[in-house]
C-alpha cells in the first residue's frame, strides 16, 4: 500500500475518533463506531454500527431498518451487503447512518418469536432515542430509511412521532400487505412462464389464507392459528384439478413438507399475522414529515403500483412534501436487473445501484434542514 502524508489536523482527528471507540479509513470520508442500545419496552438489546461523516460538527442521521426475516446490520442476502454499501455511501455524502442487527442476530438479543411488526418498530425507535443522546449529530434532523418490511415500520413510527424529520421508503407498500402479496405472487409466476392455471391456483390458496389471518385476534395461540391455516391448505390441495393438480402434486412429491411447513405453519406466526393486518394508508395519511418512496420498476415483491397508493395516502393527510420514484430496470434489492425475479438476485454483481443511492443522498440533503 502506498504511504501518504496527511496534515496534522487530520491525523489528530483520526486518532481521536479511534480512541472514542470507532474506526476509520482516511481514504473514506466517514468513521465507523460500534454502538449498543436497548428497547425498554421488552428489554431487547440491539447492536449496531454508526457511520459518521468526517469533518462535520453537526449532520443529519438516519436509522436503517431492514426487510423481513432476521437480518444482520448489513442486510446480508444472496452474498450482497446492501445496507453496508448504502450506509457508507451516505456517510461519505454528509449523512450519518445507524444500522443494527435484528434481535436474535449477530450482537443483538431479544425475544424473536413475538417480534411482530409493531415490536420491531419499537426496536427501531429505541435506536432513534439513542441517537438523540448523541452530542455529535443534529438531533433535530433524525430520520428513517426503511427497506420493505422496514419501510412498513417506518410508516408506523413517522405517523406516531412528529420529531422524526424524514422517511425514505425503499420498496415500501401503499396497498394492504395481503393485496400486494397476492398481486406480487401473480406477477412473479407470470414472469417465470407459469400457466394461467398455476397462477390462479396460487391465488386460490393465498386469498383464503390471508383473509383468515386478517381476522385472527392478535394474541391468538399459535396452535389455533396453525390449525386453521393447515385446514385451508389441505382443502386447497384437495380442490385442485387439471394441469394445476398434476403440476402441484409433482412439486409436492419432491417437497412433501412445503405447503404445511413453509406456508401454513410459517404464516401462522405472530410476525406474519401482523403483516396481514397492516393497512399502510392508516399510517401514511398521518405522516407530515418529508417522504421519499422508491420502488424499482422490476420489483416483483412490492409491485410498482404501490407508489400511486403511497402518493394518494400522503395527499389525503395533507402532506405535499413527498417524492415517488420508479427507477427503470431496478429490482427489490435495488440492483440493476433483467427480470426482477428473486432467482436473479445472486447472479447480479451490484450490491446497491449507484444512481439510486445518489437519489437518496441528494433528496435527504435537500429536504432536511441543518
Amino acid at each position: 500500500m502506498e504511504l501518504r502524508l496527511v496534515n496534522i489536523s487530520l491525523t489528530i482527528l483520526l486518532i481521536q475518533t479511534f480512541l472514542i471507540g470507532g474506526c476509520s479509513n482516511p481514504s473514506n470520508g466517514f468513521t465507523a463506531e460500534e454502538v449498543v442500545f436497548k428497547n425498554n419496552f421488552d428489554g431487547a438489546i440491539l447492536s449496531g454500527t454508526l457511520t459518521k461523516p468526517i469533518g462535520k460538527d453537526k449532520f443529519p442521521v438516519a436509522i436503517l431498518i431492514s426487510g423481513a426475516g432476521q437480518q444482520d446490520r448489513d442486510e446480508t442476502v444472496y452474498g450482497h451487503k446492501p445496507f453496508k454499501v448504502l450506509a457508507e455511501f451516505l456517510s461519505n455524502n454528509g449523512i450519518g447512518i445507524l444500522r443494527y442487527d435484528d434481535r436474535g442476530v449477530g450482537g443483538s438479543k431479544g425475544n424473536v418469536w413475538n417480534a411482530t411488526l409493531e415490536v420491531q418498530a419499537r426496536d427501531a425507535y429505541a435506536g432513534i432515542r439513542y441517537l438523540k443522546t448523541r452530542k455529535d449529530i443534529d438531533i433535530q434532523s433524525i430520520g428513517i430509511i426503511g427497506h420493505s418490511f422496514g419501510a412498513m415500520q417506518g410508516t408506523i413510527l413517522a405517523s406516531k412521532y412528529p420529531d422524526i424529520s424524514f422517511l425514505v421508503m425503499l420498496g415500501g407498500i401503499g396497498i394492504p400487505w395481503s393485496e400486494n402479496h397476492i398481486k406480487a405472487d401473480r406477477l412473479s409466476n407470470k414472469l417465470k412462464g407459469e400457466s394461467d392455471e398455476i397462477i390462479e391456483a396460487g391465488s386460490q390458496l393465498l386469498e383464503p389464507l390471508l383473509k383468515a389471518m386478517r381476522s385472527m385476534p392478535a394474541n391468538q395461540e399459535y396452535q389455533i392459528s396453525r390449525n386453521t391455516l393447515v385446514k385451508i391448505t389441505e382443502n386447497w390441495q384437495a380442490s385442485l384439478t387439471g394441469k394445476a393438480k398434476t403440476k402441484i402434486e409433482e412439486f409436492t412429491k419432491s417437497n412433501p413438507d412445503f405447503w404445511i411447513k413453509n406456508i401454513a405453519e410459517e404464516y401462522a406466526t405472530p410476525i406474519y399475522i401482523s403483516f396481514a393486518k397492516y393497512e399502510p394508508s392508516e399510517y401514511l395519511s398521518k405522516i407530515q414529515c418529508p417522504v421519499l418512496s422508491i420502488i424499482g420498476e422490476k420489483d416483483v415483491q412490492v409491485i410498482p403500483g404501490n407508489n400511486a397508493a403511497i402518493e394518494n395516502a400522503l395527499e389525503s393527510g395533507g402532506n405535499n412534501n413527498y417524492k415517488v420514484i420508479t427507477p427503470k430496470d431496478i429490482n427489490h434489492l435495488f440492483q440493476k436487473c433483467e427480470t426482477g425475479l428473486i432467482s436473479e438476485y445472486e447472479t447480479i454483481e451490484e450490491d446497491f445501484n449507484l444512481n439510486v443511492m445518489i437519489e437518496i443522498s441528494e433528496w435527504i440533503n435537500e429536504n432536511v434542514s441543518r
